[in-house]
This record gives structure tokens, sequence and C-alpha cells, in this order.
């Protein structure tokens, strides 16, 4: 870039573009945190943005960015998608590394489908350690390991010290016990140690008859040792006999021996057992997400929301500002797409913030400054990148799309579908041809 070549008024065109676009951050945000708009309706919207990001990096980037090379510069058509292909690889791997770093100082509650997605995979780390204590219990590895997730939200850890009791004969049923760690003594009578009917240790279960048949305790378990244990309150255990009928199935046909042969005849592993109890931990409750967003947002998240933020829009402002020579020749099909992009991704976006704790000043000021930021990507994208070689200009619109749609395809298309169901298929295909339009006219 020389002296010669800078346009004031062409910079400044460029940056207002720009604005034009990441306005859209702001209505969004309005709408999301003021009107609250029903996620299905914001999944709908994001579906038709999505169709129109795509076409436009179809045709505006990649298609233009080939053709670009082809007829200025004489490359054949493979060399030219040879070109694009290894910008939209780079721009796409960048922003692959770049926002799994930034997710785990907290940039994930920037959008709810990356915060449900980090949160689930905190909640299946922080559960695999009870699971792989529960696949010691005999018992429980006769459920399917599909249903174990009803397990463990009826599960609690108890300790209990040498010679205490778990519980006397004669006492109601108050749960299921599942040892862990430690032994226990089953007795028969409360005062003398060698009544022991039975001593129990790690991966044996105990109190199961008695909630079973409702009658009271027919003996006493006392811990011989420190024992670690995991109960299932009486509630919990009634509900649980409600919803899985393998579970009364196998305590119904409970004794030591029969629970052997039947764990026999599964033919599964403990270790198969537990992939699959683990795989099929995909859901996180309301109050789950709220405890996640409260327990896993870290101090530096505001700083890694913002640039992670930061990273999702400063690549579709560069392209806006680097394609803007004037008014008369510009392709109006990116700009439009990014905003209708923007509007519900900050709709969604502002919502999961409030959700972390953040306030509405600190969410409209977090906008604001990208929208500054976004601005300030457009002028420097027009002052270096317009009168760049052919090259350097399609590979850096090519890196940019990379990024924009990797974007597009980690947040936005699993954001849609996850509120919106199988209708934002066509919302999205409503999308892509609005879009196609705008390059025909």
């Amino acid at each position: 870039m020389t002296l010669e070549s800078f346009d004031f008024l062409r910079v400044l065109s460029a940056a207002g573009l720009s604005f034009l676009a990441m306005t859209a951050l702001i209505a969004g945000t309005f709408i999301g945190i003021f009107t609250r708009p029903s996620q299905r309706t914001n999944a709908i919207i994001m579906a038709f943005g999505t169709g129109a990001l795509i076409q436009a990096l179809a045709i505006d980037l990649a298609y233009h960015g080939a053709s670009r090379l082809v007829e200025k510069l004489a490359f054949s058509g493979m060399e030219a998608w040879l070109m694009v292909s290894m910008g939209f690889m780079l721009g796409g791997l960048a922003y692959y590394l770049i926002n799994k770093a930034l997710e785990k100082k907290g940039a994930a509650v920037r959008h709810p489908a990356l915060a449900k997605f980090y949160f689930l995979k905190k909640k299946r780390n922080e559960q695999g350690h009870i699971l792989e204590q529960l696949s010691n219990v005999e018992l429980l590895r006769l459920l399917p390991p599909e249903d174990m997730e009803l397990v463990l939200g009826s599960v609690e850890p108890v300790m209990f010290n040498k010679d205490e009791f778990i519980f006397k004969k004669g006492d109601d049923a108050d749960g299921l016990y599942l040892i862990i760690g430690g032994q226990v003594n089953v007795l028969d009578q409360l005062d003398s140690s060698k009544n022991v009917m039975a001593t129990l240790s790690a991966g044996d279960s105990f109190g199961e008859m008695a909630l079973l048949t409702g009658e009271p305790r027919y003996a006493s378990v006392m811990a011989t040792s420190m024992v670690s244990l995991l109960r299932i309150s009486k509630s919990k255990f009634n509900s649980l006999i409600k919803v899985s009928p393998f579970l009364r199935q196998a305590i119904e046909q409970l004794n030591s021996q029969r629970i052997t042969k039947n764990v026999q005849t599964t033919h599964m592993d403990k270790e198969h057992w537990l992939k699959i109890a683990l795989s099929n931990i995909e859901r996180l409750s309301k109050t789950e997400e709220y405890h996640y967003f409260n327990k896993s947002v870290p101090k530096g998240a505001p700083l890694a929301i913002f640039l992670g933020t930061l990273m999702d829009l400063i690549p579709e402002s560069i392209v806006i500002g680097a394609g803007f020579n004037d008014f008369s020749s510009y392709r109006y099909t990116f700009l439009a797409a990014v905003f209708l992009a923007n509007f519900p991704e900050a709709m969604a976006s502002s919502n999961a913030m409030m959700m972390a704790g953040f306030s509405k000043k600190k969410i409209f000021r977090l906008w604001g400054m990208m929208i500054l930021a976004g601005v300030v990507a457009a002028i420097l994208g027009n002052v270096f990148l317009h009168s760049a070689s052919p090259v350097i200009i399609t590979f850096v619109e090519a890196i940019a799309g990379g990024a924009i749609l990797g974007m597009v395809a980690s947040v936005m298309m699993p954001e849609a579908y996850e509120d919106g169901g199988s209708e934002v298929g066509l919302a999205t295909i409503a999308g892509f041809l609005i879009a196609f339009l705008f390059t025909l006219i």
C-alpha cells in the first residue's frame, strides 16, 4: 500500500459497511435480553442466517476467489482450488485451536451450543469417577448401561467409621447401599459380633430387600473399618423402580450366585459396560446448566469471552473491508449474510452470558467493543488488501472464510438444530436461496 493508493472516502465507506453489519449485535442483544423470544424462534432465524452465510462463503469467497486467480493470473482450475482450499483449511484449523484454548478459560459461555457441549463434557468427567465405582457393583452391572444416567442422579456418597452401625435390625428401610471401599458385617444381633451372617466388601450391595418388600430391616449392618458407601434413598429408589423394570427384575432375582451368573451371561465386561454408560450421559437439565454456569466460569472468563467473540467476528469484518472498492461494484451478499448471522447469535449469546452472571450493562459494553473492533478490522482490511495482489487477497479471504465456516459448523448449525428441530432445514434452504438471489440482481 502506498499513500497514493489511500482513499479516505473508500476506507470510511468500508468502515461504515462493517458497522452496519455489526449493528445486528446490538439489535439482537436488545431483543434477546428485553423481549426474550422463544428458543425455537431464535433457532429458525439462526438457521436462515446460516444458509445465507454458507452461500456467501461458497460464492463470494471461495468461487470468486478462485475465479480471480484464473482470470487475472491464468491459474488452472486445480491450482486455484488448491490455493482456496489451503486458505480455508488453515483458517478452520486456526479457529479450532484458538477456540479450544479459549473454551478452557470460560469462553464457551458466549454461545449456548458451545456451553452445553463444554458443560456436558465436564459432567461426563465428573460422573465418570462415580460410574467407575458403580461398575464394581455386580447388582448395577445387571442394568443396561444406557439406564445408568437415571441412577447417577439418585446417588449420594456417605462415610461410616469403624464399629459404627449403618442401620440396625428392626429399623425402617431408608436406602440401598453400595460399598465402594472398606468392609461391613451383617449381624443377626446388636450385642455380639459373633453372630456375623455375612461380611461384605467393595462391589457388594445391601439393603435392597427391605426397600423392595417394605418390611423392617431383618439384620443389622456395622462397619468393621472406615467404609465408603454410595447411598440411594428410599424415595429415589422407588422412583427408579418405576422407570426401570430392569432394576426391579435384578433385585427380585438377588442372590450372590445368581448375580454372578447373570453378569457372566451378559457377555459385557466392566470396561465395555462403563464405556457405554459414559456415552449415554448426553443431557443437561436446566438445574445442571445453571450449576455448571456458576461453577465453571472462571474469573478470567470476561477476557476469554471477549477474545472468543473477537475471533468469531473479526474475519467477517476483514472480508467486508477488503472487498470494498465502491458502492456500485460492491457485492452485498456477504454483508447481508453477516448481518443475518449476527442477529440471532447475539440473541442467544446474550442469554447465555446472563446465565453466567454478566450484567446487561456488561453485555452491551462487550458488543459495543466488538463493533469498534469490527470497524477497525474492516479499515485495516481495506487499507492493506485493497491493492494487494490477487494471490494475497484470495488467500487472506480464504483463511477468513475457513474461520467463519468453522464457526458456522461448530456453533450456529448445532445451536439451530437443537432448539429448532427438523424445520431448521427449510429455514437454512430459504436463507441460502435469498442470499443466492442477491448474487443475481
